[in-house]
């Protein structure tokens, strides 16, 4: 089959990709009415029907979204073969990053990627929302693998393990002696993570879920614990440096995980691009050395 114009590629990857014939018109710089009539010029050269057209919206039929992602894909790819022709030795490489894995593992170990590949130049955005690759100007992003789609390329970093941490003096100042004990102190970190600890440790919790303050963000959690005014539900890989140090003690030594992982995330589309291939190896590699570095941490 001959391709399609490429202006009605287009028009129909904008129309699906919002949903809309005027959001796609306006990212496109047409008429609405134009939009419209290209993807009837590409519905009539396929023989199917890609949109359902209702009267104050569009969706998609089973064909329109089988191409959809494809479609972006393709587009994507060829957009990014362009972008590597008249690319600059510069190169600019912009990453979305959870707050807490920015701040106490990513930054910091920034400055050995960058001494080996001076001519990328990074950005680092951090955020707890999920990352629209099709609408910001972002090429990776370190995120919960729950929130991934399946255009994206998910590579696992660091699974999700996390416990309760304090201070030796916070522990011995309020007897904290068996996980019970947690119910009676002050509590920071993801309500979630806490409930799922307390019933793994065997705490009947009743009504007693309440948190005392919900921030977040893991380093504030930690900041408030290191000043001895509670206890965190954290992740200890990201406060490997505390805990060697005893600024930072498990007092159980029981773990609450799940199957998710806190991954690198970018389009498939652009597993060619070369500055998005050296981070990936890049960061992988500190990862797993992160895991091994950590697990030969005594009482950690």
């Amino acid at each position: 089959m001959k391709l399609p114009p490429i202006a009605a590629i287009r028009a129909f990857e904008a129309a699906a990709r919002h949903q809309s014939f005027t959001r796609a018109a306006e990212e496109l710089g047409m008429t609405q009415a134009a939009v419209s009539y290209q993807i009837k010029l590409l519905e009539e050269r396929i023989g199917v029907p890609l949109f359902v057209r209702e009267p104050r919206q569009v969706t998609l039929t089973a064909a329109g979204r089988k191409l959809s992602p494809k479609v972006t894909e393709a587009l994507d790819l060829l957009g990014s073969a362009f972008v590597e022709v008249v690319e600059k030795p510069d190169l600019h490489l912009i990453i979305s990053v959870l707050p807490t894995v920015a701040s106490t593992w990513l930054v910091p170990r920034l400055s050995s990627f960058q001494a080996a590949n001076p001519e990328i130049r990074i950005k680092v955005h951090t955020s707890n929302d999920l990352v629209d690759f099709a609408r910001e100007d972002i090429d990776i992003m370190i995120r919960g693998s729950d929130n991934v789609l399946p255009e994206h390329e998910v590579f696992a970093l660091f699974p999700m393990e996390y416990a309760p941490v304090c201070t030796a003096d916070f522990r011995e100042r309020h007897s904290i002696v068996n996980p019970a004990d947690l119910l009676k102190i002050r509590r920071f970190g993801a309500q979630s993570w806490w409930a799922s600890w307390l019933a793994g440790a065997g705490v009947q919790t009743g009504d007693d879920n309440r948190m005392d303050l919900v921030v977040g963000v893991q380093t504030i959690d930690v900041a408030l614990t290191l000043q001895g005014q509670g206890v965190a539900m954290v992740m200890p890989i990201f406060f490997a440096d505390e805990m060697k140090s005893g600024r930072l003690i498990r007092p159980f030594q029981y773990v609450g995980r799940d199957d998710r992982s806190y991954s690198l995330v970018y389009p498939k589309s652009r597993h060619r691009s070369r500055k998005i291939r050296l981070f990936r190896d890049w960061v992988i590699a500190e990862a797993e050395a992160t895991r091994s570095a950590f697990a030969a941490i005594p009482n950690q």
